[in-house]
């Protein structure tokens, strides 16, 4: 969410901010849920609760960050909720994938393969740090912002990025070359 803050002009009475707001961020936290580990289905709904939870709390918003950090705390926190409450195991079913056009059976084969092994290494490393990559890097969210969300010291956000992101190098070296 870029540009002016969408959440503040909904909160002072413009129902598009709304609408907007949804357009936007609506396919990013269903990426969210879902590399979290959510299936399809449950991600659509949680993400309807992201958005209820929106429209309820509305008057507590405080445009002291990215509004998009906002949103993604508000998400998380379902997500641990739902966590707690169900137990579910972690779905590791890919996502399909659209070919490019221009691309030829062994480069979607490759491209597969690489895709493959990431999700694989991101799946084997520990739900806290699948979860601070997903804000930061993923989300591309300001350590600040992921510092704020996941309540630590930024300076622990960066170390914690650089060694997640140097063990995935390791397990996929063939991210290099991506």
């Amino acid at each position: 969410m870029t540009g002016e803050d969408r959440l503040r002009r909904f909160q002072a009475g413009d129902p598009e901010a709304f609408e907007e707001v949804v357009q936007d961020m609506g396919p990013r936290l269903l990426g969210f849920f879902r590399r979290l580990g959510a299936p399809p289905g449950l991600a659509e709904d949680l993400v309807q609760d992201v958005f209820l939870r929106v429209l309820q709390r509305i008057d507590r918003y405080r445009p002291s960050g990215r509004a998009d950090a906002w949103l993604l705390r508000i998400a998380r926190n379902l997500w641990i909720d739902h966590r707690r409450r169900r137990r579910p195991a972690a779905s590791l079913e890919p996502d399909p994938e659209l070919p490019d056009p221009g691309e030829g059976p062994r480069e979607r084969a490759e491209r597969g393969d690489r895709a493959s092994a990431v999700r694989f290494a991101l799946a084997a490393l520990p739900e806290d740090t699948r979860e601070l990559l997903e804000l930061a890097v993923l989300q591309r969210l300001p350590y600040r912002e992921v510092a704020g969300i996941l309540g630590i010291p930024e300076g622990t956000v960066k170390s914690r990025v650089f060694y997640a992101l140097r063990r995935l190098r390791e397990e996929c070296p063939d991210l290099e070359e991506a």
